[in-house]
């Protein structure tokens, strides 16, 4: 077998490498630094164990919330170090209280992004705070697989993609398990976001990147408490081109799993657009969205009523000021520039050629700012 999907298919969730029982199967770079899936054909036996389980051949069920909420922790502190609410947090710190475990995407030595396992109060700060970047799911299935099998509860966050490679992985054999997927943008590769920084900061040993700050957009990349390095989104040429959609994975341009009906037990977010009226805190210290898609999920956001407060919302509301909620991003001409000049020129001159006005626009203001 010479391949288990469409390039333009593929999300990069590393359930088919995670499946294969020859081990045929490794990740090469494309030209814009995403993970694509590669047969050695010389090894394979034709299983077809990676076809059956890839979501862009077979997406798992998708179901419509029963519930949404606008909820947020009740302690500000603690909501202030998390991109929004802080649910993901409070959720995560319960099964672990519970003897569980939690698998995130986190920031890991060589300047790479990816899914980890947490055993302890003190693992969830690696995880906490969105990740404007793919995670690498390479051998988080082996592990899952090990904590499920011996009774673990394990609770899954991820982007909705990687949530339906772990859905078709396990399917429902397991009651143990609680997936949570994010709203999501698109994801740029990890290549993408390293050609993008200066290259003395690549080689400080950063021990934290953060997207985000008490709920501000700020790009910040950390060694001890030490900032290293730090843009505001109008300043930065990554942030730029991630909110304009410029270098996600084919895939994300359409996506399956951009719309209302959701394939994790529980969906976050951040709840834009929401009532200000109706929320009795400041919206800026964060407020997430919530919805409640299965059993499993209701059961465990009942779990954690004690450590923050909620108001239903109705699903429009949500809808209306979420775009990804209703269908993935297009790729722009914008972003065909960019996919055509990066592998030749670079990343820099590909973001001034692809968004010359919105550069010169955050040029100008640093000049009379």
């Amino acid at each position: 077998m010479e391949k288990i999907c469409d390039e333009k298919d593929c999300f990069g969730c590393a359930a088919c490498i995670d499946k294969c029982p020859v081990s045929c199967i490794h990740f090469e770079q494309n030209s814009i630094g995403h993970f694509i899936p590669k047969i050695d054909t010389t090894q394979c036996i034709d299983c077809k164990s990676c076809v059956k389980v890839c979501p862009a051949n077979h997406v798992p069920e998708r179901k419509m919330p029963h519930t949404v909420y606008a909820a947020w922790r009740k302690d500000e502190s603690l909501r202030k170090l998390s991109s929004s609410g802080g649910i993901a947090t409070a959720l995560s710190e319960h099964i672990i209280k519970q003897g569980g475990v939690v698998y995130g995407a986190a920031f890991v030595s060589g300047f790479k992004f990816k899914h980890i396992r947490c055993t302890s109060l003190d693992d969830l700060k690696v995880i906490r705070g969105s990740k404007y970047v793919q995670s690498d799911m390479r051998d988080i299935y082996k592990q899952m697989a090990v904590d499920l099998k011996n009774g673990v509860r394990v609770l899954y966050i991820g982007t909705p993609c990687q949530v339906a490679g772990v859905k078709n992985t396990f399917k429902d054999r397991y009651d143990n398990l609680t997936t949570i997927d994010l709203v999501c943008h698109g994801v740029p590769s990890n290549a993408m976001l390293i050609d993008s920084l200066p290259h003395e900061v690549l080689f400080q040993e950063a021990d934290r990147v953060d997207f985000r700050e008490n709920n501000k957009f700020l790009f910040s990349i950390k060694k001890e408490h030490n900032i290293l390095f730090s843009r505001p989104l109008s300043k930065d040429f990554y942030y730029k081109g991630f909110f304009t959609g410029l270098f996600y994975r084919d895939s994300c341009y359409s996506c399956p799993f951009a719309q209302a009906a959701r394939v994790g037990d529980l969906t976050l977010g951040d709840f834009w657009g929401i009532n200000r009226a109706m929320i009795p805190i400041d919206p800026q210290t964060g407020i997430s969205l919530c919805l409640v898609n299965s059993k499993s999920g209701a059961c465990l956001y009942n779990q954690i009523q004690s450590e923050i407060d909620a108001i239903p919302r109705p699903y429009e509301e949500a809808l209306k000021h979420n775009e990804q909620l209703r269908k993935p991003k297009t790729l722009s001409f914008r972003g065909r520039i960019f996919r055509y000049f990066y592998p030749k020129i670079g990343f820099k001159w590909s973001i001034r050629l692809s968004i010359p006005e919105i550069v010169i626009k955050g040029w100008l203001k640093s000049l009379y700012k």
